[in-house]
């Protein structure tokens, strides 16, 4: 004869066994989705929780940057840039440039994920004749996770500095540009990678000393190796 209890333990032990296979699903789905350990420094995650710092470093400039989250889809960092390439371009000139990167994750699917960013901020090309203005480039990077701790995508960027000092001020330089990446996680709380844009610089300027205003444009690129650690 089968007592209560007997019947309550095989119910319980029943709904265990089913469960225990959907949570291991459940479990595998969010490694699946989670791409980059959950949080990124050129890719598509955002990082929450514990903030991170990472160095970039390539043309045409090296930046130091410490990112730290704002919600769990939502991010921010603050960046200093030794700048050696003027505006992306092949042409050399050295600079500092301080920003306030934000992403925002759109979406965060198995095997698609898409991320908008802005990156206002403050510019200096210490020429003869200093340029300062403000840098406002906005952009979106589409990452397709390969495994677990792999990523590659693109990026795609408008770039855009308003310098109000200089010979050819006000002077508006803009352009778009897009690129591959790929960001590997070695570990969970270490990053690795290359960073790439391609595209133009669009300069116009206005007139100075009997020098007309005008346009002109030059090919603009970017190519950065980076290193980034989430600290503990």
């Amino acid at each position: 004869m089968t007592t209560p209890a007997r019947t309550v333990a095989g119910t319980l032990a029943a709904v265990l066994v089913a469960l225990v296979p959907s949570q291991a699903s459940a479990q595998s789905d969010a490694a699946a989705r989670s791409g980059l350990s959950g949080w990124s420094v050129v890719g598509t995650e955002t990082v929450s929780g514990r903030p991170s710092v990472d160095v970039q470093t390539g043309w045409p400039s090296t930046t130091f940057g410490y990112t730290f989250g704002m919600s769990p889809s939502a991010d921010v960092s603050l960046r200093l840039g030794l700048l050696y390439g003027y505006e992306g371009t092949t042409s050399s000139q050295f600079g500092l440039s301080f920003y306030a990167p934000m992403r925002f994750q759109l979406v965060q699917a198995r095997d698609f994920k898409l991320l908008f960013h802005v990156d206002p901020g403050l510019k200096l090309y210490t020429m003869s004749n200093a340029q300062f203005g403000f840098q406002f480039p906005v952009g979106l990077v589409m990452g397709f996770p390969v495994q677990p701790n792999l990523e590659i995508g693109v990026g795609l960027d408008f770039n855009m500095t308003l310098l109000v000092t200089g010979n050819f001020a006000p002077q508006f330089i803009f352009g778009p540009a897009a690129g591959p990446y790929v960001e590997y996680h070695p570990t969970p709380n270490l990053a690795v990678g290359l960073n790439t844009r391609f595209g133009a610089s669009i300069d116009a300027y206005s007139s100075y000393q009997g020098i007309p205003g005008g346009t002109g444009t030059e090919f603009a690129f970017t190519t950065q190796l980076f290193l980034g650690y989430r600290l503990p």
